[in-house]
């Protein structure tokens, strides 16, 4: 989501550019006069566009863009804000719940402490800006650091409360509660300044939500693949305060499509001694919208055994080579789950191979087992369970799914659906997107001890 929602600015910067170039298109197909002369200074009528508005816009984005190192930066800053808001509310419960006498979670050094280095970071972070952004962005530096010093008289006035004697609890949750606003204060502060800047987390305000890419490993008989489900939210409608959005949600089948062969080998080679058997020479499975198609290159053997004198001898019958194309369309069913509609396109064998494959039961034996381990991987993209925030994956529906070509020839299933969930639920769901993102962050960049924002 992280890397999807940086890319905006740079999107942003070339459509100023391309909106420019095509004002300055369009003023002369108005204003030429058509084929032939033109009416003398034409171009110089309104057209509605101020192209020194639009390039200033333009210069601005530029000067303001974070580096690569103030994005990991402000990933660090954002995660420890989103800390001291869980320790303050753990805080605030523990008074809530006076004379427990159980050791408390969070201590008021240890409240202060994270409340501290949320701030003092902040300042770090901003202190590291070049002349130029502190130049664009002093209007919301400003709201920062009135929000800043707001959190740090909070801050105080909560501990005068807790170190008098008395300790009115009407006043200590009074106070409390102002800590909580300062606080949630300046977070969105701290989120207007990235979102200026291309650094862009979820807010529940937000009509399109990324989903965080979630990896998982999938079993298929003895062998494991890895696939990974990423996705998007956007808003089709609202009432009150319910929202509907459009689900879709995109499965990544690479690692199956480049283990195809020895996934099917595991699954159908040996088993009986007599009888018929199947071997897979190769495999291959590619797209081929809505559905997929799968190529089986196949060696067939069978065998008659016979027990005689208590010792049993086995004799070959026939044996050939064919292949046979598979194909796979995903349908959804009740529940969210998928189920996987299978036929042959063509087989292409003689003999007993043939005879077996189109009307015995070799064929549905290998048509069933194929079905089953593909169906493995491709259930991965409906299951909310995994794909989607706690918050909301209890209110997602599936309605359709295909199989799609992901690019490069790399094998993914796009499943599409419904989701609708209440404002509350919506801004759970953007903090628990924003959390998942920071954590992605923090496991792709290992860090020692607690993260300080070096000054330039």
């Amino acid at each position: 989501m992280f890397q999807n929602r940086i890319s905006d600015t740079a999107s942003r910067l070339l459509l100023v550019s391309a909106f420019l170039l095509y004002a300055g298109t369009m003023t002369a197909q108005r204003h030429g006069g058509g084929f032939g002369g033109g009416v003398p200074g034409a171009n110089n009528r309104p057209t509605g566009v101020d192209e020194k508005d639009s390039l200033r816009d333009f210069h601005h984005a530029l000067a303001v863009q974070a580096t690569s190192q103030q994005i990991a930066e402000f990933q660090a800053l954002i995660k420890e804000t989103e800390a001291a808001k869980a320790r303050l509310q753990t805080f605030l419960q523990q008074q809530r719940k006076a004379g427990g006498g159980s050791e408390p979670a969070v201590t008021v050094a240890e409240l202060d402490e994270s409340l501290q280095h949320s701030r003092a970071d902040s300042q770090k972070f901003v202190e590291g800006f070049s002349a130029a952004q502190k130049s664009g962005l002093k209007d919301l530096l400003k709201k920062l650091g009135k929000a800043e010093s707001d959190l740090e008289a909070g801050q105080k006035r909560l501990d005068e409360s807790l170190q008098a004697e008395n300790k009115p609890n009407a006043e200590i949750d009074s106070r409390g509660e102002d800590l909580t606003k300062s606080l949630a204060d300046f977070s969105g502060q701290q989120l207007a300044l990235g979102r200026e800047m291309g650094v862009v987390l979820a807010q529940g305000s937000d009509q399109i939500f990324n989903l965080t890419e979630v990896r998982s490993p999938v079993s298929i008989g003895n062998q494991t693949i890895v696939v990974a489900v990423s996705g998007e939210l956007s808003q089709v409608a609202s009432q009150g305060t319910q929202r509907t959005f459009k689900l879709q949600t995109v499965t990544d089948l690479s690692d199956l499509q480049q283990k195809i062969t020895e996934i099917l080998r595991a699954q159908l080679d040996g088993g009986r001694t007599c009888g018929e058997r199947l071997a897979v020479r190769q495999a291959t499975i590619a797209s081929s919208t809505p559905a997929s198609l799968l190529v089986l290159q196949l060696h067939y053997e069978r065998w008659s055994c016979v027990r005689q004198a208590g010792e049993s001898t086995s004799q070959e019958l026939a044996e050939g080579d064919g292949s046979v194309e598979m194909k796979f369309i995903p349908v959804v069913e009740k529940a969210n789950s998928l189920k996987l509609e299978t036929k042959f396109s063509r087989i292409n064998a003689t003999g007993m191979m043939g005879e077996s494959l189109r009307s015995g039961d070799l064929g549905d034996e290998l048509r069933d087992k194929v079905s089953q381990a593909i169906l493995s991987a491709v259930q991965a993209g409906a299951n909310f369970q995994k794909s989607l925030p706690p918050a909301v994956r209890d209110f997602a529906v599936a309605q359709s799914a295909r199989f799609q070509d992901a690019g490069v020839d790399r094998l993914g299933v796009i499943v599409d659906g419904q989701l609708e969930a209440s404002d509350e639920q919506v801004n759970l769901m953007a903090s628990q997107l924003n959390q998942a993102m920071l954590a992605q962050g923090s496991a792709s960049q290992p860090e020692e001890g607690r993260t300080s924002v070096p000054a330039r």
